[in-house]
C-alpha cells in the first residue's frame, strides 16, 4: 500500500543534553522518593516538586512546538497540549479524592477532565497515523476501539470485577471512568505501534511512545492499588505519571521542523503485533474464554464482548482480503503501464534505426546501379533485405509485447505468446526452434512475466546475431521451489570468463535482479550457450 511518512528533522541543538538532564532529574527524584517512608510528607513534597517541574517543561515544549509548526502538524501538537491542559484541570483538588476506596464515590469533574484529556490524546494520535500512513486511518481507529473493548473485558474479568462487585450504584461512574484510562492507554500504545512501524517514523515517535507507556504503567498501578485499597496519597503511580509527562515534553522538544513526504512501505511486524502481541484482541478474548472454560460460569459480559470482537475480526479479515486484492491489481496495472511505456520507447528507437539503415543501403545500391556495378547492387540489396527482415522482427516483438502488457488477461497466455515468438523467430532467421515448457509460467506476477519476456528477447537476439547456431531450445522446469526458464543453443559458444561484447549479459542480469530472480550464463567455446532465469516461488 502507499503510505505518507514523516521525514526526520534536525534535532534542536542541545536536545540530547536536555534529554539526559530530564531523565537524570527524574531518577534523582525517584531515589529521594524511595528514601522516604510510605505516606510521609517527604514523599508528597518530592512528588509535587517533580510534577510541577515536568508540567512546566511539558508546557514550554508543547508551546514551542505549536508556535513552530504549521498546518496539521500544529493541530497535532495543539491536541496534545489540550490533553495536557485538561489533565492539569483534573489534578486540581484531586488529592482529596484519592484516599477513598475505588467505587466509594460517584464520578466527579476530575474524572471527566481526565477522560477529556485522553480523548485529546487519542485524536492527536489518530491525526499522526493519518500523517504517517495512507488510507488506513479508519481501520486503525476501529482496531483501537476493538483493543479497548477486549482490554476492558480482560481487565474486568481477571483484575477488577471481584474487587468492585460489592460497589453500590453510586460508585460505578468512578469505576468505569478510572477503567477507561487504562483502555485509552492500550489504544494509544497501539496507535504508537502503527506510527513506529511506518517506513520513516517521525523523530519524536520514540519519546511519545515512552510517554504513553509510562501513562499506561501509572494507570495500571493506580487502578490495582485503588481496587485493593492500598493506594497512598503520593505513590509510585504518580512518579511514573510524571515521567510520562516529561517524555511528552521531550517529544515536543524534538518536533520542529518536520516535513511530510511520500513513502510506500509499512513494516510487516505491525501486522504480527496486532494479531499475536500483548495488545491483540484475539489473544485477550482467548485468555478469557480458556479460563472461563475451566472456571465456570462465564459472565455474560465476557461472552458478549467476545462475540463483538470476533465479529469485528471477521469483518477485518474480509476488508484486508479485499484491500490486498485491490493492491495486487493496482500493482499489476502499474507494471503493465511501465512495461508498455518502455516498449513504446524501444519501438520508436528500433524503427528509426532500422529504417535509416535500410534507406542508406538502398541509396548506395542506387548509386552503384548508376555506375553499372551490378554485382555490388545485388550485394547491397541483399543486405537491405536482411536488414529489413531484422527490423521487422525487432518491430513485431515490442508491438506484441505491448499488446500483452496493455490487455493483460485478455491477451495471449505466457505459454501461447512464447510459442508464437518461437514460430516468428524461425520464420525470420531460419533457425530451428524447439519448445519444451514443462512448468507453467502463469503463476508468475506481471512484473516477473515482463522480465521473462525481456530476457527471452535478448537471448533470442543473441542466438540470431552472435551464436551461429542451427537450433534453439526454450525450456521451463520446476525443481522444488525453483521455477527455471532457460534458452539453449548449439552455436559456437564463448568463454564465460571473457564474454564478447554485445551479448547483453549485464542487461539480462539486471532484469533478473529487478524481480528478485537469479540469472545464469553457461557456455564454452564450440559447445553452445545456455542462459536461464531462476525464480523462487512458494
Amino acid at each position: 500500500m502507499q503510505v505518507t511518512d514523516v521525514s526526520k528533522s534536525r534535532t534542536p541543538r542541545g536536545a540530547g543534553a536536555t534529554r539526559v538532564g530530564v531523565f537524570a532529574c527524574w531518577f534523582i527524584g525517584a531515589l529521594l522518593f524511595a528514601a522516604f517512608p510510605a505516606g510521609s510528607g517527604g514523599r508528597y513534597l518530592v512528588s509535587i516538586v517533580l510534577y510541577l517541574g515536568a508540567a512546566v517543561f511539558a508546557s514550554f515544549s508543547l508551546g514551542r512546538a505549536i508556535s513552530g509548526a504549521g498546518g496539521r502538524q500544529r493541530l497535532l501538537w495543539g491536541l496534545l497540549g489540550a490533553g495536557v491542559a485538561a489533565n492539569f484541570l483534573g489534578d486540581l483538588g484531586w488529592s482529596g479524592l484519592q484516599g477513598t476506596p475505588l467505587g466509594a464515590q460517584g464520578a466527579s469533574y476530575h474524572h471527566a477532565a481526565y477522560l477529556v484529556s485522553y480523548l485529546f490524546f487519542a485524536a492527536a494520535m489518530l491525526l499522526l497515523v493519518g500523517l504517517t500512513t495512507r488510507k488506513i486511518t479508519l481501520v486503525t481507529g476501529l482496531d483501537a476501539l476493538c483493543i479497548m473493548l477486549s482490554t476492558g473485558v480482560l481487565t474486568w474479568y481477571f483484575f477488577l470485577g471481584s474487587a468492585v462487585s460489592a460497589t453500590g450504584a453510586a460508585g460505578w461512574g468512578e469505576v468505569l471512568s478510572v477503567l477507561s484510562w487504562l483502555l485509552f492507554d492500550a489504544a494509544l500504545l497501539f496507535l504508537c505501534l502503527v506510527v513506529l512501524s511506518s517506513a520513516g517514523k517521525p523523530p519524536f515517535t520514540g519519546s511519545l511512545t515512552l510517554s504513553f507507556v509510562a501513562f499506561a504503567v501509572a494507570d495500571g498501578l493506580y487502578l490495582a492499588s485503588r481496587a485493593s485499597g492500598t493506594y497512598e496519597g503520593a505513590g509510585w503511580p504518580d512518579m511514573i505519571w510524571v515521567l510520562g509527562l516529561a517524555c511528552l515534553g521531550l517529544a515536543a522538544l524534538g518536533a520542529a521542523p518536520v516535513a511530510f513526504v511520500e513513502r510506500a512501505r509499512i513494516e510487516p511486524w505491525r501486522v504480527f503485533a496486532f494479531w499475536f502481541g500483548p495488545l491483540s484482541p484475539a489473544v485477550h478474548l482467548a485468555a478469557v474464554l480458556l479460563w472461563g472454560a475451566t472456571h465456570p460460569p462465564l459472565p455474560s459480559y465476557a461472552a458478549v464482548g467476545a462475540a463483538a470482537v470476533f465479529l469485528y475480526l471477521a469483518l477485518r479479515v474480509a476488508l484486508v482480503s479485499f484491500a490486498s486484492r485491490r493492491l495486487t491489481e493496482e500493482q499489476e496495472d502499474l507494471a503493465r503501464r511501465l512495461e508498455g511505456g518502455r516498449v513504446l520507447s524501444e519501438m520508436h528507437d528500433t524503427v528509426k534505426q532500422g529504417v535509416h539503415g535500410v534507406s542508406l543501403t538502398l541509396r548506395e545500391a542506387l548509386d552503384a546501379a548508376r555506375r553499372g556495378e551490378h554485382d555490388e547492387v545485388a550485394h547491397m540489396v541483399s543486405n537491405a533485405l536482411r536488414a529489413s527482415r531484422e527490423t521487422e522482427f525487432q518491430v513485431s516483438r515490442p508491438y506484441e509485447e505491448l499488446q500483452t502488457s496493455i490487455h493483460g488477461e485478455g491477451a495471449m497466455r505466457p505459454r501461447e505468446y512464447l510459442r508464437h515468438r518461437l514460430v516468428k523467430f524461425e520464420e525470420y532467421f531460419g533457425i530451428k526452434t524447439h519448445e519444451d515448457l514443462q512448468a507453467p509460467l502463469d503463476g508468475l506476477s506481471a512484473m516477473e512475466i515482463a522480465a521473462v519476456y525481456r530476457f527471452l528477447v535478448e537471448a533470442f537476439w543473441n542466438v540470431a546475431k552472435h551464436s551461429g547456431a542451427g537450433s534453439l531450445r526454450l525450456e521451463s522446469r520446476r525443481v522444488g521451489d525453483l521455477l527455471i526458464v532457460r534458452v539453449r543453443d548449439d552455436g559456437r559458444g564463448f568463454d564465460p570468463t571473457n564474454p564478447p561484447p554485445g551479448l547483453g549479459l549485464g542487461y539480462m542480469r539486471q532484469r533478473a535482479r529487478e524481480v528478485g530472480a537469479e540469472f545464469d550464463a553457461i557456455s564454452a567455446p564450440g559447445r553452445g550457450t545456455t542462459v536461464q532465469l531462476r525464480f523462487r516461488t512458494r
